[in-house]
């Protein structure tokens, strides 16, 4: 009676998983979503001033200013040059902490201090916009907005 018992118990776990798996699938698939609204779709002359703030830190500068200028030129260097320029700037960091870490070993019974890995991400800031000449006519300097993006 051991080994029929077993075997059942092996057959309904066997049978029961992909069974169970199957008909949860298809709940999934054909069940409609209750809690989902469909969103509001109107022109912006429509919207409220509230909504019209609400949008307005998404519009870069050189949109809604006129001393911005457009540098999707610059964007595109930055992304073509991120990975060299990213094991540049790491490289920097590591330069400049070093000594900085080197007086806090052996002070409060700190062994040491070191990075394990360092990077500042596969994608570059974005730069949204300036304000200067180049190269430097009148201004003896460029303002620059960027956007930093965790990914």
């Amino acid at each position: 009676m051991g080994f029929v018992s077993s075997f059942l118990g092996v057959l309904g776990f066997a049978v029961g998983i992909p069974l169970g798996l199957l008909v949860g699938f298809f709940l999934f698939v054909y069940s409609k979503t209750k809690h989902v609204k469909d969103p509001v779709v109107r022109p912006i002359s429509e919207l409220g001033p509230n909504a019209l703030q609400e949008l307005l830190p998404e519009i870069p500068l050189w949109v809604k200013t006129p001393d911005y200028e457009r540098v999707d030129w610059l964007n595109k260097f930055l992304l073509d040059m991120w990975p060299f320029l990213d094991t540049a700037i790491c490289k920097i960091i590591r330069s400049t902490t070093q000594p900085i870490f080197a007086e806090y070993t052996g002070k409060y019974q700190i062994k040491a201090i070191d990075f394990d890995e360092l990077s500042l991400g596969t994608l570059p800031p974005t730069v949204c916009g300036k304000i200067g000449s180049f190269p430097p006519k009148t201004q003896k300097y460029a303002h620059f907005q960027m956007k930093i993006e965790d990914y």
